[in-house]
C-alpha cells in the first residue's frame, strides 16, 4: 500500500543542495545558530571596526577573506598527491558503503512515513524512499510541509503520529524545528531517521543521518585536489561561501584546509555571501571580486545551483578564462560540464540516500550496530569533461547500488 497525503495540511562522501529563495532563506536561519602563510598579515572592516588577523582580508559586505597555503611542505609533492587524488576520485563506484547483510529478512507490513518539503530533492528522496520500502513489503505514506513555514513539519509529524509508523524520515530542518514533538516520538519508541542536516545529537530517537559533516569534507578536499592538480600547484581561486549554513562551512573549511597542506603557492580568497544575497542571487557579487583581482582564474562554490548563470555573467565581462567547480552541481552544472563551460563538480546521490536512510531503519530495529554519522557515506565521483558520466539531479552509482542494499536485506 502506498499513501501519499497533503500537508496536514569503492564509496565516498555528499548533500542536498537548497533551491528556491523561500527555502534557502529560511533553512538559512534556522541553521545559523586553511592554513596561513607565518608573517603575512590583513585588515579586517565591519561597521567600521578594523583588526588585525594573519593570512586574511574581510570585507563586511561580501565577506572577502584571503588566505595563502601553508607552506607544509613542497609544492611539487602536494601537486602530485592531487594529481593522483584527482585520477582516482574520477574512478565510478562500484561498491555500497555498508556490507553487513541483516541478521533476518525484514518483517513485512510496517509502515514508512516521509515528511516532503517543498523542493525537487525532497521528492526524488521520497521516490526512493517508496521504491525502498516496497522491496522489504513496507507501506509506505508521505506528508508534504513547506520548507517556509516551520510548524508545517511539526504539524505533520504531529498527525503522522496516529497512523503509528514504524519509522519516519526527513531532511533538511535540524531537530531545532521540530523539537516540541520530539518527546512524542520518543515516547512511541518510532525512530526518526534524517539527511542533510548537519552536525546533530544520535540516539534511540534521532537514530542517523545521510549526507553529513564527512560526506561534505570529502567533497571539499576532492574540489581542492582537482583545483591544485589542474593548476600545477599555482591557482588563485574565489571560494563562494554561505558560512550560515553550518554543513556548507564545512566544504568551505575542508576545501581550505586541503588547499593550503598541497598548494604553499596558491591563494584562496572566499567571499561569504549573506542570506539577502542568496535570495538576490550571488552571481553579481562574484563577478566583482574576480573583476576586482583578474588573477583569479578559478571559482569555486559551495552548492552548484547559487552559481546559475556565472558563466555568461563572466563571459560578458571579458573573464571566459575562469573556471567554475564545487559540490552538488544540478543538470545546469552538470551539462555545462559536458560542454566544456564548467569545469569540476560533485554530484548529488538522492536516491542512494533513500537507501541508506531504510538500511539505518532496519539495523536499528535488529539491534544492530551501524554509523549513524553517514552510514558508510554516500558515493561520490569528480566529474569533468573527461569523465563519462550521465547527467541527472541523483547521481545513482554504483548502478546496481539497489540490488546491492536488497542483498544485505535479504530481499534480492
Amino acid at each position: 500500500m502506498t499513501v501519499e497525503s497533503g500537508p496536514v495540511s569503492t564509496v565516498r562522501p555528499r548533500r542536498l543542495k537548497w533551491q528556491g529563495v523561500a527555502g534557502i532563506a529560511v533553512a538559512l536561519s534556522l541553521l545559523a545558530a586553511c592554513g596561513s602563510s607565518g608573517d603575512s598579515s590583513s585588515d579586517t572592516t565591519s561597521g567600521g571596526a578594523a583588526t588585525t588577523a594573519a593570512g586574511a582580508e574581510t570585507t563586511a559586505a561580501g565577506a572577502e577573506t584571503t588566505t595563502a597555503g601553508s607552506g607544509g611542505g613542497s609544492a611539487a609533492s602536494g601537486v602530485e598527491a592531487a594529481k593522483a587524488a584527482t585520477e582516482e576520485n574520477k574512478q565510478e563506484p562500484t561498491k555500497i558503503g555498508v556490507t553487513e547483510p541483516l541478521k533476518t529478512k525484514p518483517e513485512s507490513g510496517k509502515l514508512f512515513v516521509w515528511f516532503q518539503c517543498d523542493v525537487n530533492q525532497c521528492k526524488d528522496e521520497g521516490d526512493a524512499l517508496k521504491e525502498a520500502t516496497q522491496a522489504i513489503g513496507w507501506d509506505y505514506k508521505s506528508y508534504n510541509y513547506q520548507s517556509a513555514d516551520p510548524a508545517s513539519l511539526v504539524a505533520a509529524m504531529k498527525q503522522a503520529l496516529q497512523d503509528k509508523p514504524t519509522a519516519v524520515g526527513l531532511s533538511g530542518l535540524p531537530p531545532a524545528v521540530w523539537q516540541t514533538v520530539l518527546p512524542d516520538y520518543k515516547s512511541a519508541g518510532i525512530p526518526i531517521v534524517t539527511g542533510y542536516i548537519g552536525t546533530i545529537p544520535y540516539d534511540d530517537t534521532i537514530i542517523g543521518q545521510v549526507g553529513s559533516s564527512p560526506d561534505v569534507t570529502t567533497n571539499g578536499e576532492m574540489i581542492a585536489n582537482w583545483v591544485v592538480a589542474d593548476s600545477d600547484g599555482k591557482a588563485n581561486v574565489l571560494l563562494q561561501s554561505v558560512n550560515d549554513f553550518p554543513i556548507l562551512k564545512v566544504f568551505s573549511d575542508s576545501f581550505k584546509s586541503k588547499t593550503a597542506e598541497l598548494c604553499p603557492d596558491c591563494k584562496v580568497t572566499e567571499i561569504n555571501n549573506t542570506i539577502a544575497q542568496l535570495g538576490t542571487g550571488v552571481v553579481p557579487s562574484i563577478v566583482s571580486a574576480v573583476q576586482k583581482d583578474p588573477s583569479i582564474k578559478y571559482v569555486v562554490t559551495v552548492n552548484g545551483p547559487f552559481v546559475t548563470g556565472l558563466r555568461s555573467a563572466l563571459d560578458a565581462a571579458g573573464l571566459s578564462d575562469v573556471q567554475i567547480a564545487g559540490e552538488s552541481g544540478d543538470t545546469t552544472n552538470l551539462t555545462n560540464v559536458k560542454a566544456g563551460k564548467e569545469s569540476a563538480f560533485t554530484a548529488l546521490a538522492l536516491h542512494y540516500g533513500s537507501y541508506s536512510m531504510i538500511d539505518m531503519v532496519l539495523r536499528h530495529l535488529q539491534g544492530m550496530d551501524f554509523e549513524p554519522d553517514g552510514n558508510g557515506g554516500l558515493p561520490t565521483q569528480l566529474l569533468t569533461k573527461d569523465v563519462d558520466f550521465e547527467i541527472a539531479n541523483s547521481f545513482d552509482k554504483p548502478t546496481d547500488f539497489a540490488d546491492q542494499f536488497k542483498k544485505l536485506w535479504l530481499v534480492g
